[in-house]
């Protein structure tokens, strides 16, 4: 619900945070519509291709400051990464919207004003309602590894669960790469039968490495949307990332 009126809002948030919501958001899409709620920021994007989703949820107690209306705002990411180009660690950032056309950016002596994008022209997709039977937390820095080990000879990755592990397998035409990590050294694992899916190796790559955080959950089935969920913002925020299976060629 968009309001019209004098600064809608204004938020005060650290370099890192708003690079985190980038570096997320930008794997996905150039544009993002961002909710601005009583409670804090919130973002919904779908892929052009429709195979990848992302959702985030920032909350108020991440910003150093954080005020006004509920409001939608549509936003270009390559105009924010221009500013935190302009940026540095440790640096607090001023973003400011007056509910018509422009967004204010103000970090240290520097101003920038940009167009916004209007929120009704960027696709705002429904999110379905995935539950994938089993789970696992892992090291995003051993996901890194196993993705570093693949993208020479593959474009597609299985993941697959068992009661006593966790395998990420690459395949090429001669090549095969796997990443086995034992339940003793996952932070956590709870399947009951084995599952296995294969994915995107690209979309996976960059959602992997876009997550700040040390670890994420990976919610995984049989030929099923792959669900990934982590933490944000030192833990005060949550981003979750589906997506769709590759369907294995006979």
């Amino acid at each position: 619900m968009p309001r019209r009126g004098p600064s809608v809002f204004k938020l005060r948030v650290k370099m890192e945070v708003l690079r985190e919501l980038v570096e997320v958001v930008s794997t996905l899409v150039s544009e993002v519509k961002l909710s601005v709620s009583k409670d804090g920021l919130e973002a919904k994007a779908v892929d052009p291709s429709h195979v990848a989703m992302l959702v985030l949820q920032l909350q108020k107690a991440v910003f150093e400051e954080f005020t006004g209306e509920p409001t939608e705002i549509g936003v270009d990411i390559e105009k924010l990464k221009e500013v935190l180009r302009l940026s540095k660690p440790g640096d607090v950032l001023e973003l400011q919207f007056d509910g018509k056309n422009r967004l204010v950016a103000s970090v240290g002596r520097l101003t920038r004003q940009m167009a916004v994008v209007d929120p009704a022209s960027i696709t705002d997709p429904k999110v379905p309602n995935v539950n994938p039977p089993a789970t696992v937390v892992v090291k995003t820095e051993d996901l890194r590894q196993g993705i570093r080990g693949s993208e020479s000879f593959t474009d597609h990755v299985t993941l697959s669960l068992e009661p006593e592990s966790f395998t990420m397998h690459s395949e090429g035409d001669t090549d095969r790469l796997d990443l086995r990590i034992p339940k003793e050294n996952l932070p956590r694992l709870d399947v009951k039968g084995p599952v296995k899916s294969m994915y995107p190796l690209d979309f996976f790559s960059a959602m992997v490495k876009s997550i700040g955080a040390d670890e994420a959950t990976l919610h995984v089935g049989n030929e099923y949307p792959l669900k990934i969920d982590f933490a944000m913002g030192t833990g005060r925020g949550e981003g979750r990332y589906l997506l769709a299976p590759r369907v294995e060629e006979d």
